[in-house]
């Protein structure tokens, strides 16, 4: 029988454990999940908290907010990173004038929470909006506004993607109008071990919103990307 994968998952903007949850029951035994979630207002700070907590080698998986982490971390410790799944991933720093989620979530978070919660996910997909209105109560305004601020001020790092020599899955859901498919493209064809997958009928949340799906990707992923390592 083949060890675990170690497996950290990092949560999207406002998201806590929830938004793995369906994902890492149907990986099952493949992996050896630990969901880390470090709000700080630089992600220069969350990245060294996150590498403090993690095991000594790891594969990383991130989600919008989570999956710019997860780049910030895997460029800061390669040699940690087994591999990578990126999820609603836009790695382009924000064009200005673009609105101030900090500033909203800290001054009028419930019609903050309630504007993303209509565009994080399909409309139609009433379960998928609801799981994201509570994990947005339970992390809080303040941690979400903190997530927020390290998001508008990451650095460009597209010089740096051809460093990241892991394997590496890039998902993107075909309705996804925060980080459209062709931002996973993108990403994809940057850096020289990756794949790029489309899912049908999904919005920015795969796990979230296709979890099912998500993790058949990632499991065949595993099983052609890793399998001499594990």
């Amino acid at each position: 029988m083949s060890p675990r994968l170690p497996t950290v998952f990092l949560p999207a903007l406002l998201c806590d454990e929830r938004m793995y949850q369906d994902v890492i029951a149907a990986l099952g035994d493949a992996i050896e999940p630990q969901i880390l979630m470090s709000p700080q207002a630089r992600l220069s700070d969350s990245v060294t908290d996150i590498l403090a907590r993690a095991p000594r080698t790891f594969a990383l998986v991130g989600t919008s907010y989570g999956a710019n982490l997860a780049l910030a971390i895997a460029l800061a410790a390669p040699e940690r990173v087994s591999a990578l799944w990126l999820m609603g991933c836009n790695a382009s720093v924000p064009a200005a004038g673009g609105p101030d989620l900090a500033a909203g979530l800290e001054a009028t978070p419930e019609a903050i929470i309630e504007f993303l919660a209509g565009i994080v996910v399909r409309p139609a997909d009433h379960a998928a909006t609801a799981a994201f209105k509570a994990m947005a109560h339970r992390v809080g305004a303040a941690a979400g506004a903190a997530q927020a601020r390290a998001l508008a001020a990451r650095d460009d790092i597209w010089s740096r993607l051809g460093e990241l020599r892991m394997p590496a899955l890039i998902l993107s859901g075909d309705e996804d109008p925060i980080a459209p498919p062709a931002c996973g493209q993108q990403l994809a064809q940057a850096m020289p071990n990756a794949r790029f997958e489309l899912l049908s009928q999904c919005g920015h949340l795969p796990s979230l919103e296709q979890p099912t799906q998500a993790a058949a990707s990632f499991h065949a992923f595993l099983d052609s990307a890793m399998q001499p390592a594990r």
